[in-house]
């Protein structure tokens, strides 16, 4: 058994089965980061491929890959410049599969380790479908480190045509997934005299734990202003950080989405003052589908 986790956030490894409560970070007791191409130094690194698990079987579709990682010895942050996923191995004659989002937001980490600078030390991404041929395949996780080259995780897995992530449905007839906004409340005021975060939550009910950063289910949240996105006036205020804790939706949906929060600073100086509206719009990591929440509010002088 292998636990790394804080006194309120625990996982678990026992007897090779995975138990969460809720999602926390993880330590894998039997593979250690491996030295990859241009790697140099010493092995300084703590990590987890979250999903998909050693041994799992995946659809030949999209499929999420999240996880975490830091170096201990980087000062001020978590280390990672750059994620890979490659069928393979990079100076194997392996495959390059997709680039994933990094420094994402992962406060079990933080809490875990008690480096508050390793919270951004989450990754994830979907990798497009039809990326594997049917059958027992290896996928590498290549994290670069600005002084020590490439280092890299694996997980076994099964392509399968016949893999179900969350319950059978095809894109145009599955659910959408849950967003809301938590700040601003409709009709709030912003003042001017400090930047201010956005925040909120975004689910996909019908979400396994692995699916989707942090086990949401999600895996995108983009924020908009003054119309929705590509139309004209719009204004793209960027792509929010995910995995958060938020209490609101681990009580209305249950405890694997207690890490389902977003957030997205931004200045409100750089906005006219007046009243706007906002768009938030969240992506499954099961279905690929997208839905909007949409809130007003009011940019004021301080």
């Amino acid at each position: 058994m292998r636990r790394l986790a804080s006194s309120a956030i625990l996982a678990v490894v026992v007897a090779g089965a995975l138990v969460v409560v809720p999602w926390a970070a993880q330590a894998d007791p039997l593979t250690t980061w491996t030295a990859g191409p241009d790697a140099s130094g010493d092995n300084t690194y703590d990590g987890f491929i979250d999903a998909p698990a050693n041994g799992a079987t995946i659809p030949t579709g999209s499929f999420t890959v999240s996880g975490w990682f830091v170096d201990n010895t980087a000062d001020g942050w978590a280390g990672a410049d750059d994620v890979q996923v490659w069928l393979g191995t990079m100076d194997g004659g392996g495959r390059l599969l997709g680039k994933l989002d990094f420094a994402q937001n992962r406060p079990d980490v933080a809490a875990a380790t008690g480096n508050a600078y390793q919270a951004a030390s989450g990754f994830g991404g979907v990798i497009p479908p039809n990326s594997m041929a049917i059958g027992p395949q290896t996928l590498s996780v290549y994290v670069h480190t600005p002084s020590k080259g490439w280092w890299f995780k694996q997980v076994n897995v099964t392509a399968s045509t016949g893999a179900v992530v969350g319950p059978v449905a095809t894109p145009s007839g599955a659910a959408l997934p849950t967003i809301d906004i938590e700040k601003p409340k409709n009709s709030e005021t912003v003042l001017t005299r400090s930047n201010y975060d956005v925040t909120g939550y975004a689910l996909d009910k019908n979400a396994t734990v692995n699916q989707g950063i942090a086990g949401s289910g999600v895996d995108r949240v983009q924020v908009y202003l003054d119309g929705e996105r590509d139309t004209p006036g719009s204004l793209f205020l960027g792509n929010a950080e995910l995995g958060f804790n938020d209490s609101v939706a681990q009580g209305l949906y249950g405890p694997q989405f207690a890490s389902a929060g977003w957030r997205l600073t931004f200045t409100p100086t750089n906005y006219k003052v007046n009243t706007h509206l906002l768009y938030a719009y969240a992506r499954s990591a099961v279905s690929g589908k997208e839905d909007l929440v949409i809130r007003y509010f009011a940019i004021r002088d301080q």
